[in-house]
C-alpha cells in the first residue's frame, strides 16, 4: 500500500475532517476552521484557527459556521426599541446639567 501523505480524520460522530472543515470543540463550544491535521503516537489532531490549538479529533464535531454561541442575534421589537429610547430620555432628564457650560471653539 502506498502512503498518500493524507491523514484520515473523523469527528466524534465519524464525519470526515479535512483542512477547511468547520468544527466545534465539544467541551467549550468553540467554533473554528481546521487549518492543519497531524498524527502522532497519541492519535490524530486538528489545529483550529479560532484558538490556534490542536485538538484530538475525537473531541470535535463537524458543524456549519453560522452564528456562534456568543454571537447569537437577538430580535429587537418596536416595543423594545421604544422602551430603550424612553429609558434614555428618563436618564437624560434626571441628570443635573445646570453646572455644565458649552465650550466655544471659535
Amino acid at each position: 500500500m502506498v502512503d498518500s501523505g493524507i491523514i484520515e480524520a473523523s469527528d466524534i460522530n465519524g464525519m470526515p475532517i479535512k483542512i477547511g472543515t468547520a468544527v466545534k470543540y465539544i467541551n467549550s463550544d468553540t467554533v473554528g476552521f481546521v487549518t492543519n491535521i497531524k498524527k502522532d503516537a497519541d492519535g490524530v489532531w486538528a489545529l483550529v484557527d479560532k484558538t490556534d490549538l490542536y485538538y484530538k479529533v475525537e473531541v470535535l464535531v463537524v458543524t456549519e459556521i453560522g452564528i456562534r454561541k456568543e454571537e447569537k442575534e437577538h430580535e429587537i421589537t418596536a416595543t423594545d426599541a421604544l422602551d430603550y429610547i424612553n429609558k434614555q430620555v428618563q436618564m437624560m432628564d434626571a441628570q443635573d446639567t445646570k453646572g455644565i457650560h458649552g465650550v466655544g471653539g471659535g
